[in-house]
């Protein structure tokens, strides 16, 4: 005898979220789109109704009926980064204030090969088939012409990179520059002159940060003392671009990585080295994420203010989406520098000569 197999449960509706909260449907459906005039009682009976049955909206469906969606896609170039999930938070937050919500994926599919991986387009596409009203993208991702070429005339803000490539499109990023000149003047400070930076590799960000640390080396007269090793922003590049820079006999006495992840991989081959850190290494990152925060980290790094940029951010989106065809606009968020004990003391400059 055949094994009868139960039914899933129905799907609450929002006829059923209506008869639940006493309303009409369209007044259920005016609650979802977070039309702004509906009576503050009557929307939260609606909200109650609907936590109660767990009705959930259907964004396929909302999509083919509807002029906006009320969602905004995020397009992240990698969720791995504790920097993105920062920015991502902050986006959502100030974005739900506005009753919009984040449809958030990843940007990137990942490359066997050793690269930056290449743009989702298939994602992007589903996006677009769900009829978002704008999308946000958080950090550098591969080949913008044909980002550009996908998102169309869609509303567009890039958060953490340059809007290269995207017509119409405003960007919000840190002083990355900036950021860098600030850790060289604190290891300068500190009486380091043999400064090497792991970066360059990765994208516009990567080659801003390295621009900024050659200039704050040549503004201090250590120009003869540059030093890049290729670098990309994981543990694993920070970890294997220190151990080669420690393997070859070159003499440092501080590395500035390109982000945090790059300087706890850094770290990692130092202790594999024997090099004692901070009396023999000093090592800086950037972004300032949780991980610098860890005791046993205690990483000083630039903090680019992650959750006021994406707060801008979704401001910056929502004007966009009023105002869709303004030329572009770039802002510049100033950085500061936490100092902690990866470079804060331990070093004597006359050990080093």
């Amino acid at each position: 005898m055949a094994e009868r197999v139960a039914s899933p449960p129905r799907r609450p509706t929002i006829r059923d979220v209506a008869e639940r909260a006493g309303v009409s449907k369209s007044l259920v459906s005016l609650v979802m789109r977070g039309e702004p005039l509906v009576r503050e009682d009557k929307r939260r009976r609606v909200q109650q109704a609907a936590a109660e049955l767990g009705y959930r909206t259907n964004w396929a469906a909302r999509s083919l009926s509807a002029v906006r969606s009320g969602a905004v896609g995020v397009l992240a170039a990698d969720l791995r980064n504790p920097w993105s999930m920062d920015v991502v938070e902050a986006v959502g937050q100030a974005l739900e204030e506005a009753r919009l919500t984040t449809l958030l994926t990843s940007a990137v599919l990942p490359t066997s090969s050793a690269g930056r991986g290449r743009l989702d387009v298939a994602v992007i596409g589903a996006l677009r088939d769900l009829r978002v009203d704008a999308l946000l993208v958080v950090g550098s991702v591969p080949d913008r012409p044909r980002l550009a070429e996908e998102v169309g005339h869609l509303p567009v803000v890039v958060v953490g990179a340059r809007a290269e490539g995207l017509a119409r499109a405003d960007a919000v990023r840190s002083d990355d520059a900036a950021g860098m000149g600030l850790v060289v003047d604190h290891l300068v400070a500190r009486g380091h002159r043999r400064i090497a930076h792991l970066g360059g590799a990765g994208g516009a960000v990567a080659g801003e940060r390295a621009a900024g640390y050659r200039a704050a080396m040549t503004r201090h007269g250590l120009a003869d003392e540059l030093l890049v090793q290729a670098c990309d922003f994981s543990e694993d590049g920070g970890y294997a671009a220190a151990a080669a820079l420690l393997g070859s006999g070159r003499p440092v006495t501080a590395l500035a990585a390109v982000n945090d992840l790059a300087a706890v991989g850094a770290m990692s081959a130092a202790a594999d080295a024997g090099v004692d850190l901070p009396g023999g290494l000093a090592v800086t990152g950037y972004d300032d994420t949780f991980l610098a925060e860890l005791r046993q980290i205690s990483l000083t790094s630039v903090n680019p203010d992650s959750a006021g940029m994406g707060a801008l951010a979704a401001r910056c989106l929502l004007e966009r989406m009023a105002g869709p065809d303004r030329p572009g606009v770039e802002r510049l968020v100033a950085p500061r520098l936490v100092v902690r004990a990866s470079s804060a003391g331990g070093f004597t400059p006359e050990e080093h000569r």
